[in-house]
This record gives C-alpha cells, structure tokens and sequence, in this order.
C-alpha cells in the first residue's frame, strides 16, 4: 500500500488518487500492488504502485463486470526528480495553465480491464503485465498512442498457456479523462488484448479501424475475456469483406514487426 507520506506529499500522486476517488468514490482504498522496491530506490520496476477496481459494468452498454487496473509510474508521481525529469526546476505550486498542459513524466498511464469470474480476489497478472510494458518504455524512451498495437506472442496471463490472446492494442481509456497535475498532464491508454488473426489484420490496416470493429461486437470499452477462444472474425465472418474495402480505401499500414 502507498505509505502516507507518499500520499501526501507526491503532488503528481495525489491529483490522480483525487481523480481516481471520484471516478470510484465508493472504493476509496482500493487493492494496490506496491514495487517491492521502487526504482529511485535502486529496484527494477518503473511502476510505483497498481490499483485494482472493481467495476460492476454497464449492461445497457454491453460492459461486462470487472476488474480495473490502472498504474502509477509512468507519469511524474513526485515532481522532484527522482524518477522524471520535472518540466520546470523548482516546481511552482501552483503550476502555471501552460506548463500543466505539457505532459507529466511520459505523459501517460496504462489500464487494463478483466471481465470477472468466480473469483472473489482480483487476479494479480494484469499488475505484471503493466510492469512490463512499464520497463519497455522506461528502457527505450518510447512511448504510447491509441491505436498503436503490441506484438507479444505468449499468453499474457502467464497461468492460461493456451489462451489465444498473446498481442495487445491500445486505445484512449473510456472511462477517465486526462488529469492535470502539478507535475503536467497524464492521460489513460487501456490495453485490449486481441488474438493473432486480428494482430494481422491491425499490422495490414490500422489498430484504429480494428478498434472500432472490435467495439462492435465486445462492447464499447473492450472489457479483456481471457476465455475468448474466438477471432473478430471468426465471430463476424463478414468483417473480413470490411476489413478488405477499408484496406482498399484508406491504405494498409504494413507496420508488421
């Protein structure tokens, strides 16, 4: 758990804790999965904490029950160094409008949404997985944008071998809105998991248009269904005919890697 100090004092850390409480003001202490040891403290994960939520879903919506993780780290929790670059030494308080604009830390943090089973307790992959993607922006300064796709060729629950899942897109998050903070701005990227078919397809057209498809049939805030053994294709045959014309119109992205 996030100690009080850290609560406190952390600007960065605060303005999302204070969003966060309203986005669940019935979850004011949520689960959090803490970095054994944080990376300023000499440890190897980039991620302070994750928070998990429990979202009871939108059945008017087609949004299912689940859990929401969401991390703390990407964006500057802290504002003094220690992690991120700070935009401006000393940090004002308040920050000017046109500094808060620009972005906190890499401008960003992940989220992940799991349909919930039986279980009572959130299952705590989904806090490895944001880790990981954490470390590949902290080691190649690369960032995220919406529609961009990840190629991860293994399940990505690490106890389901045989989960089609194994690749990830990313789009805006539906339901929290940027931030702004005394450390910059942080917006919310949720990761979709999607299978290897619509891998190809996305790497042929584009992680948008694929988006859009598979709202279509998942439901708007692609809620991730580790059970789901079937392609967007598979499921709509029809797609692929969609998928041909707008290949045919808009171009194909190529971006294969």
């Amino acid at each position: 758990m996030a100690d009080a100090k850290d609560t406190i004092i952390a600007p960065g850390l605060e303005s999302l804790y204070s969003a966060l409480r309203i986005a669940y003001p019935d979850q004011p202490n949520p689960l959090q999965v803490s970095s054994l040891v944080k990376i300023w403290l000499g440890g190897p994960d980039p991620l302070d904490y994750v928070s998990i939520y429990s979202h009871p879903g939108i059945p008017d919506l087609n949004v299912q029950p689940h859990w929401h993780y969401i991390s703390f780290g990407l964006s500057d929790l802290h504002g003094d160094g220690r992690v991120h670059i700070p935009i401006v030494i000393p940090l004002p308080n308040p920050l000017p409008p046109a500094l808060m604009s620009q972005p906190s830390g890499f401008g960003l943090e992940l989220t992940f949404r799991l349909v919930k089973g039986v279980e009572s307790e959130p299952p705590l992959w989904p806090a490895s997985l944001l880790q990981a993607l954490a470390k590949y922006v902290f080691h190649t300064g690369n960032t995220f944008c919406g529609g961009d796709h990840i190629s991860w060729h293994c399940p990505l629950d690490y106890n389901n071998a045989d989960s089609q899942l194994q690749h990830m897109l990313l789009m805006e998050e539906p339901f929290l809105a940027p931030v702004p903070t005394p450390t910059g701005t942080v917006h919310f990227l949720q990761i979709v998991a999607i299978t290897e078919d619509e891998l190809k397809v996305v790497q042929q057209w584009n992680g948008k248009a694929v988006l859009s498809l598979l709202k279509r049939i998942l439901g708007p805030w692609l809620v991730t269904d580790m059970e789901r053994s079937l392609s967007l294709f598979e499921m709509d045959p029809k797609l692929r005919l969609e998928v041909e014309q707008g290949i045919q119109t808009e171009g194909s992205s190529l971006s294969g890697d």
